[in-house]
């Protein structure tokens, strides 16, 4: 009865969540949980706790009709929820998903490729001007999944938010219900799976993975462009998905109409939800991003050295937590000796977004003067594991920087074939994803590009 009352509130906190502000939420629903749920008399009883009675007068003279309303929607109508305070309230971490509760087991759970990163929430997603309605768009279609926007479908350029918003909704999803299936995937991920059902004739089981979810995320469809037999299959399983109810939410670099090669029927279907797009975020909401980034790496920066990095930025989030993790290697290295004039001239020549795109030469170059060795040794059959972290590491920035293909990746690392590369690329993915210290050491390798 327990673990139903915890369930239930978890499911009114999300209905809560969309009535009212997040300012609003944070300050009178984060903490609370269920204590009791039972049957009384003609109906259930559900016991929250909260953390005192101020928030206790504030939510039972203000929001309950707002509560009342989530149940009438929610076919909780036998429900009366009570608050009391207690202070043997369960102990979360800053870090970890907005609702309390034992996270369900789910394929999303996993470490393999496609896993969710349960560090991109709503909770720590940055709401300003430019990404508001992605957001707002985001945060319903994981309380109303597959009735509200279906599919939703989020484009802006590279390091907005994008890709955080759909693990956000994915982690949401999965904060809340017990038995729904959910499914990340990048598009280069679907079409390589597309790819080796077709080599090992097991089409049925590729159909089954991407077919029998209750929520696909799908991340930069724009690798889609060009693949005719690729956007026929995802066609397919779009079409089976969203006529059953289940609800698809995409993420591309552009406006489907501007991507070019896609077809037609294709580009239709993803206009036929909602469309949200996320532009670059103005100086206060960099400064925003900025601060956000520090209290996840429990560092303190001079709040002018925070404008420093907001307004020497040309990008977005993504570029943003580079140069502050650049930055504060600088200072750490310096034992914090460093003079203001130092520390600016270092953040200008830091910022990504006024640099031109790196060359692959100019990759190799990076990555040979991080871990100190030869070019020529990426080229060679050793197998020595500083020299695989290494070739690993070149895959991935070749990949993700200029988006070469996996031959041409394959072939300037000695000529190894197409499947090295992408176990390559997913495990420095899977590792960026998971540990904080090996991002910041991508991040160095970045900085290390144009020098």
């Amino acid at each position: 009865m327990q673990k139903d009352g915890q369930k239930i509130w978890r499911a009114i906190l999300l209905g809560i969540k969309s009535q009212v502000s997040l300012s609003t939420f944070k300050t009178w629903f984060e903490g609370s949980y269920a204590l009791d749920f039972r049957q009384i008399p003609n109906k259930k009883l559900l016991v929250v706790g909260i953390k005192n009675n101020f928030i206790k007068e504030q939510i039972e003279t203000k929001y309950m009709q707002v509560i009342s309303t989530v149940l009438e929607d929610k076919g909780l109508r036998d429900i009366e929820v009570e608050f009391r305070v207690s202070q043997s309230l369960p102990k979360t971490d800053k870090s970890a998903p907005l609702f309390s509760g034992m996270p369900q087991n789910f394929i999303a759970n996993t470490k393999k490729s496609g896993a969710l990163n349960a560090g991109l929430s709503f909770e720590n997603f940055v709401v300003g001007f430019s990404n508001n309605l992605a957001h707002l768009a985001a945060s319903q279609v994981a309380g109303n999944l597959g009735r509200l926007y279906n599919p939703l479908l989020i484009y802006g350029p590279t390091g907005v938010g994008k890709t955080h918003l759909l693990h956000a909704i994915g982690n949401e999803v999965k904060s809340i219900t017990v038995d729904l299936k959910t499914l990340y995937v990048a598009a280069e991920k679907f079409t390589n799976d597309y790819i080796e059902s077709l080599r090992n004739k097991t089409q049925q089981l590729f159909r089954q993975k991407y077919r029998l979810v209750d929520l696909l995320l799908v991340d930069d469809v724009q690798f889609f462009a060009g693949k005719e037999s690729t956007q026929d299959e995802f066609f397919n399983c779009f079409n089976e998905l969203t006529l059953s109810g289940k609800q698809v939410v995409i993420v591309c670099d552009r406006h489907p109409r501007e991507l070019g090669r896609l077809k037609e029927r294709l580009a239709s279907r993803f206009l036929g939800g909602m469309v949200a797009d996320i532009g670059l975020p103005d100086l206060e909401m960099k400064i925003a991003i900025l601060k956000e980034k520090c209290q996840a790496r429990r560092v303190n920066l001079d709040n002018d050295l925070i404008t420093l990095i907001a307004s020497e930025s040309q990008g977005g989030a993504r570029e943003l937590e580079g140069i502050l993790a650049s930055t504060i290697a600088q200072i750490k290295i310096s034992n914090g000796r460093l003079k203001w004039d130092q520390i600016k001239t270092f953040v200008a020549k830091n910022s990504y977004g006024k640099k031109p795109e790196p060359t692959p030469n100019e990759l190799v170059g990076a990555v040979c003067a991080y871990f100190k060795l030869e070019s020529s040794f990426l080229k060679s059959q050793s197998r020595k594991a500083s020299l695989v972290l290494a070739r690993q590491v070149l895959m991935y920035l070749l990949r993700k920087e200029l988006g070469l293909p996996l031959e041409t990746v394959g072939k300037m690392l000695g000529g190894r074939d197409h499947s090295t590369v992408i176990h390559g690329v997913e495990k420095i993915e899977n590792k960026v994803t998971s540990d904080f210290s090996f991002r910041d050491e991508i991040l160095r390798i970045k900085s290390l590009i144009h020098n």
